[in-house]
């Protein structure tokens, strides 16, 4: 006859299995605790509430592209205004691998050059220039999503100094290279923006990044001003606490429950570039300019004794600041493509560029007291006349 089975050792065996099933589930929550916690370590949102937008910014010197993925403030926080989970190009290496990668630049290096102005009657330049910037842009937004993503095409002062007819060409072919891929786009959205829009667009860029629009920035402090050095054009953009009676100028805009009340200025012909071609303009009108192996050679105060390098000065033809009724046809060339080669004078670079700031001849303004603190005469060459 088969012994009974001792109460005592299948009580044990029950036991533990129960501590072995409380362990386990011990360990199963706190996977589930850490995982949360790590979720919520690394800002994590949920895909699906996320959308994209492109935005391809056409200078005077080339054309760039950014991507935007954001998230409605809403759907996270109580903010009103969306936020930016992410912004590309970023400084990831499988950037820096791409054709599209520029070193020279410091802000912002995925670009194609020369700029759109450049490329008037030139279909195939322009969709030479768009299509690498927007094919990248469709390999970072998922293809489910293409089709509602939109991409706005805008450019700057570089097509800004183009006639009426020059610009609705460039355009049009813009139009036909966007057409070819899966974005959302609109006609309205591929334009020239005035010099106020890009000011103000500068402003609105500059206070959303740093958090002057959130709501709980505190009530009645100022934004920040602006100060944007482009190629072709200088933005100047501040807040004001009154109404100052430039109707030309002055904006209102509303963020939230604030409205702020700013102006906006844009300088045409105040950019790096093309103030850098009124010094090369104005030393070719001064100097006798060396020619080796057909090359005309100009030496710039301004540059260091090692820098040697071909130039082509693309605004020369069209500066007032040089008596090019007195210049040889030859000469007029030589401006467009010449030798740089640096010749360090501190004394005469400091001359030749308040003269290329102020649109003025470098003996007008060697003529002139330069104070310390930029006052005197030298800014009465600045006024309406120059503000767009």
């Amino acid at each position: 006859m088969e012994a009974p089975k001792s109460p005592s050792k299948h009580k044990r065996f029950t036991t533990k299995h129960k501590l072995l099933f409380k362990i386990t589930a011990v360990i199963f929550i706190l996977i589930l605790l850490f995982l949360g916690f790590y979720l919520e370590s690394h800002n994590w949102k949920p895909n699906t509430s996320s959308y994209y937008t492109v935005v391809i910014d056409c200078g005077s010197t080339g054309t760039r592209v950014n991507v935007y993925e954001w998230i409605l403030g809403s759907v996270v926080s109580k903010k009103s205004l969306p936020i930016l989970l992410h912004s590309y190009p970023d400084n990831n290496a499988t950037n820096k691998n791409s054709s599209l990668w520029k070193n020279s630049c410091q802000y912002h290096c995925m670009q194609t050059e020369p700029g759109l102005d450049k490329l008037v009657n030139d279909s195939i330049g322009v969709r030479q220039a768009l299509e690498p910037l927007i094919l990248w842009a469709e390999s970072l937004v998922p293809r489910e999503m293409h089709g509602e993503t939109p991409i706005f095409v805008m450019a700057t002062a570089g097509m800004r100094r183009l006639s009426r007819d020059d610009v609705f060409r460039v355009l049009e072919d813009v139009e036909a290279v966007v057409k070819d891929h899966s974005f959302m786009f609109d006609k309205r959205w591929i334009r020239v923006l005035s010099g106020r829009e890009e000011a103000y667009y500068g402003w609105v860029a500059l206070n959303y990044k740093m958090g002057s629009f959130d709501d709980d920035y505190r009530r009645g402090s100022s934004t920040l001003g602006l100060v944007d050095l482009g190629g072709s054009s200088l933005q100047i953009v501040v807040e004001i606490d009154r109404d100052t009676g430039d109707d030309v100028n002055a904006m209102r805009s509303e963020f939230g429950l604030i409205e702020h009340r700013i102006v906006a200025y844009s300088l045409p012909a105040f950019g790096l570039n093309e103030a850098f071609d009124r010094t090369v303009a104005m030393l070719r009108n001064n100097q006798r300019v060396e020619s080796t192996r057909g090359v005309s050679e100009l030496r710039h105060p301004c540059l260091m004794s090692t820098f040697v390098q071909n130039y082509t000065c693309n605004s020369c033809s069209g500066f007032h600041a040089v008596d090019q009724k007195n210049h040889s046809q030859s000469q007029r060339t030589e401006l467009h493509s010449l030798s740089l080669a640096g010749n360090p004078d501190w004394e005469e670079c400091r001359e030749i560029a308040a003269a290329a700031a102020m649109n003025m001849s470098d003996s007008q303004v060697s003529h002139q007291a330069v104070g310390t603190n930029c006052e005197a005469s030298l800014f009465s060459g600045i006024g309406k006349s120059i503000i767009i």
